[in-house]
């Protein structure tokens, strides 16, 4: 298999026609199909049909197709390691990001020294909920991660725990059930929860899990953090937060926090990447100060964060 074959694999499936797939490779259609006739002859099996509806991919092209990706992107990762060792690098980093993450005070610290550091390179944060991280991670869309959720013992990515954090029962001001201590009496109340139920990992979902107890029946799926609140501001629902939301005198401010006699599932909180060995130097560098940084924070003397 060669680059050029893979590349024009991708992307048939980014673009779904031969005719796009070779305009945005910038090469003649019967360049492109001869390249991909190539590849089909070196695996011994169809990789795309072409329709009315284009090119799609067979279930062996779909399959292909993800090791192309992460094929072209170790390249890349590679091509800009060697081009930062030459000191004339525009190279571009991606880091993808939970709504709980996102508000460590440290992550915005370590990007201000890197940005003074690093000025030529490009830099991207992206926020998302912790499963589509982890498979742009995966894919190798995102250099790293840095999560909230449990991550399963999974052999193609690398973890490297920092931080634990613990998790809250948070309502509005005023809410009914503000003073009540006992998580059974809050089985039947309205909740919202920023991640799917049928994920097992979720602090919702060990809450009641490890309590032996059923889930509410009364839930709201909901992934937008900013969304959620607002929604918990004026209605009678309860939403799980990290311990890091008090830190922030809006959050003090609008939210009660309940105090459970039941123990409650503390977020461990990651970063992830398919290997941090092989990240270009300075992705590694970002990497690491991330690390060093939040393995030394303490979120319960943290000064609180102005709305």
């Amino acid at each position: 298999m060669k680059l050029h074959q893979l590349k024009a694999l991708v992307a048939v499936a980014q673009t779904g026609s031969i005719l796009e797939a070779s305009r945005m490779l910038h090469v003649t259609q019967s360049a492109l199909s001869k390249a991909l006739k190539e590849l089909e002859a070196h695996v011994g099996a169809t990789l795309f049909v072409r329709s009315s509806k284009g090119a799609q991919l067979t279930a062996y092209g779909q399959r292909l197709v993800g090791h192309a990706r992460l094929i072209s992107d170790q390249v890349r990762r590679a091509r800009d390691d060697m081009e930062e060792m030459k000191g004339n690098a525009l190279s571009e980093i991606s880091i993808g990001l939970t709504p709980v993450t996102a508000l460590l005070r440290p992550l915005a610290d370590c990007l201000s020294v890197f940005r003074r550091d690093f000025p030529r390179v490009h830099l991207r944060l992206l926020e998302m909920r912790p499963m589509q991280l982890l498979e742009q991670v995966r894919e190798g869309t995102l250099d790293f991660a840095v999560t909230s959720q449990q991550i399963a013992p999974d052999s193609a990515l690398d973890c490297t725990p920092v931080l634990g954090m613990a998790t809250l029962v948070a309502a509005r001001k005023g809410h009914p059930l503000r003073a009540e201590r006992s998580l059974a009496a809050l089985q039947q109340a309205e909740w919202l929860v920023l991640d799917p139920l049928e994920d097992a990992g979720t602090p919702f979902v060990q809450l009641f899990a490890q309590h032996g107890m059923d889930l509410p029946e009364r839930v709201i799926e909901c992934s937008s953090m900013s969304l959620a609140l607002a929604m918990c501001s004026q209605m009678d629902s309860l939403i799980l937060l990290s311990s890091e939301s008090t830190n922030s005198r809006f959050m003090r401010e609008t939210m009660d926090f309940l105090e459970l006699d039941e123990a409650m599932p503390e977020r461990t909180i990651s970063l992830v990447t398919r290997d941090r060995h092989t990240l270009p130097a300075s992705a590694s560098r970002l990497h690491d100060a991330i690390v060093d940084a939040l393995r030394d924070y303490d979120p319960l003397n943290a000064p609180a964060l102005k709305p």
